[in-house]
């Protein structure tokens, strides 16, 4: 998780320092920044304690990290006394979050494409696009199968 997490919390400062430089956006609150960074480095010690206090099943590390960004972003917008990020800042750290993913899903696509000598070349752009996206929700959803048999085993095995 430290890699994920230390490349992320570089992301968020290319992230600030780029909106910083950016006259055509408005400059958001370096509390904005700090909320993201605190709610991503507790995000280590709150999902173990979580998920040994309450028995629940592992959740992939990318899910969690959206979903505190998410949170950060909810966060702002309620908070009175800090000015609401623009969305492109936290729209910028998810799109890394979620590079990977679009990665694999990428590689693994071409690898089929080559493992059956099929010709896609004349597949739209969109279509090819909405086949990676399913590629990657069914990938998604076959990973979790396979961390929830693991994660069982584990507990019977302690």
């Amino acid at each position: 998780m430290g890699n994920i997490l230390g490349t992320i919390l570089k992301t968020i400062n290319d992230v600030q320092a780029k909106n910083k430089a950016n006259p055509n956006e408005v400059t958001a609150d370096k509390n904005v920044f700090d909320l993201l960074k605190n709610k991503l480095n507790n995000l280590d010690q709150k999902t173990k304690q979580n998920r040994v206090a309450k028995g629940k099943s592992p959740h992939g590390i990318l899910d969690l990290i959206k979903k505190e960004i998410q949170g950060a972003r909810r966060e702002n917008k309620k908070d009175p006394n800090v000015a609401t990020a623009p969305s492109s800042i936290f729209d910028s750290i998810l799109k890394k979050v979620e590079a990977p993913q679009k990665r694999q899903a990428s590689s693994g696509l071409k690898k089929i494409v080559q493992d059956y000598n099929l010709d896609v070349s004349r597949l739209p752009r969109e279509v090819v696009s909405q086949v990676q996206q399913k590629y990657m929700q069914d990938r998604k959803a076959f990973d979790k199968q396979y961390a929830q048999a693991l994660f069982d085993l584990s507990k019977k095995y302690k």
